[in-house]
């Protein structure tokens, strides 16, 4: 029984492990050449006297034959002033709807991020809370 369990628990493990590296891997955004930041107000920011680098680089416009939907897959990243990442959103940016797609909004205490294929806006606390931290290191 307890083998058992154990073995599940390392199958499982393993999975996750697999899926997470191919996600990574498998990651097309490109900051080089789709670089939003400037256009959609990230760069860097202080929260409560820490300093944070928003970044939000893309994928470009998806418009495939079969699963096209004309927007681009962006990718959200904050970073602490020493560089290691903190939190990582994925959304979706329409850049061609009327009146635009809107850049970021800081609050004190969170930045405001509009998904474009949810019609929804997210919100990231700020500072990122450890689970953030986790969250960004997952394929989530």
């Amino acid at each position: 029984m307890y083998l058992w369990s154990f073995f599940f628990f390392v199958f499982i493990f393993i999975a996750l492990v697999i899926y997470s590296t191919a996600f990574n891997v498998l990651d097309n955004t490109d900051c080089q050449s789709y670089n939003h930041t400037k256009e959609l107000k990230g760069g860097t920011k202080n929260f409560d006297n820490e300093k944070f680098i928003i970044n939000i680089c893309g994928a470009g416009l998806n418009n495939s034959l079969f699963n096209g939907d004309g927007m681009e897959r962006v990718r959200l990243t904050i970073f602490d002033d020493q560089g290691e990442l903190l939190a990582r959103r994925y959304y979706r940016i329409f850049w061609d709807g009327q009146p635009g797609h809107e850049p970021l909004k800081f609050s004190e205490s969170s930045i405001t991020y509009q998904d474009d294929k949810e019609q929804k806006d997210h919100a990231i606390t700020m500072p990122p809370t450890r689970l953030e931290w986790i969250r960004a290191r997952l394929p989530l």
